[in-house]
């Protein structure tokens, strides 16, 4: 097990990093319906993030409401379609459906994904691309402070609630939250979407070309695996839910991430499979996380 002091030495950053902030506003649409959403706000926002990255994020609040808002960052998993995907027809569109319960929403581009993909950045994470496990490590830990680092812009707004910032991750917005929420003592609750621990998301590299690389595949994983960071949620409520029939976080890879997760903690298996989470799994994290972040009018969905 990798000591906890080397793991926050190499996910710790400087706060000092200006943030460079800039928003425009956007016009929200019900992709199903065809039409304009009404009653919320929407701003597409940049900051600058470590190693010279740009974060890009969309947010989305009450219209009629000037806040000081609980916010709840949410985070995608592995699609090219970054954070646009939350809002693609049939999908559970959670900044709308959250943000009119009176949350601020905030969708964030994970590195390597959406607008921010370039030419072979999803290929690194490919159980068959074990040549590129070092990119993997540092997309990884990018993806990480690419968090940290919204929860500093949010810090910065004179609309958000500095004591009330929570998280919502999907599959690879698991595999990134988790060390995200241990790390990072600002989230004062979390949700976990069909997250696991273990070589599922690693490479296969005895008996290939790559054989050389098994002590450092070994090495990535503990250095990114949410495993390792999971007892670091202690003391902030957590909520997770995966799929009995999950053919990609299997059943073994989800236990064990539940069993790591620090107390309080609320444990959901559903009927489904990776991309089957029912809306009332969603709707149940929302009011977990609206309790937990002492937003009590959110929890009935005034």
């Amino acid at each position: 097990m990798i000591d906890q002091r080397l793991l926050r030495h190499l996910y710790t950053y400087d706060r000092s990093l200006p943030l460079l902030g800039t928003s425009e506003s956007e016009v929200i649409m019900d992709l199903d319906r065809r039409e304009q959403v009404e009653g919320l706000v929407r701003e597409r926002v940049t900051f600058s993030s470590t190693h010279d990255e740009r974060v890009l994020a969309q947010i989305t609040y009450p219209a009629n409401d000037s806040g000081p808002f609980a916010a709840v960052i949410i985070q995608h998993g592995s699609t090219a379609m970054g954070y646009h995907s939350w809002a693609l027809p049939g999908r559970h569109n959670l900044p709308v459906l959250w943000a009119q319960t009176g949350l601020m929403v905030v969708a964030v581009d994970a590195y390597g994904f959406g607008s921010r993909e370039s030419t072979d950045n999803r290929g690194r994470l490919g159980a068959d691309r074990a040549d590129l496990m070092f990119r993997t490590r540092d997309a990884r830990i990018q993806a990480v402070q690419d968090l940290m680092r919204t929860v500093d812009y949010l810090q910065s707004r004179d609309d958000v609630r500095n004591d009330a910032i929570g998280f919502a991750g999907v599959s690879m917005g698991c595999r990134v939250g988790v060390p995200f929420v241990g790390l990072d003592e600002r989230v004062g609750a979390a949700a976990f979407f069909v997250g696991g621990s273990g070589p599922y998301a690693s490479w296969a590299v005895e008996g290939t070309e790559y054989a050389n690389l098994a002590e450092d595949r070994d090495l990535v994983l503990e250095l990114t695996d949410p495993v390792a960071f999971a007892s670091m949620t202690a003391g902030r409520p957590v909520f997770a839910a995966n799929g009995t029939n999950d053919v990609l976080v299997q059943r073994e890879p989800g236990e064990r991430l539940h069993a790591a997760l620090g107390e309080p903690k609320t444990l959901r298996w559903f009927d489904g499979g990776h991309g089957d989470t029912p809306t009332e799994c969603f709707a149940e994290a929302r009011e977990f996380l609206a309790i937990n972040l002492g937003m009590a009018s959110a929890v009935a969905g005034d």
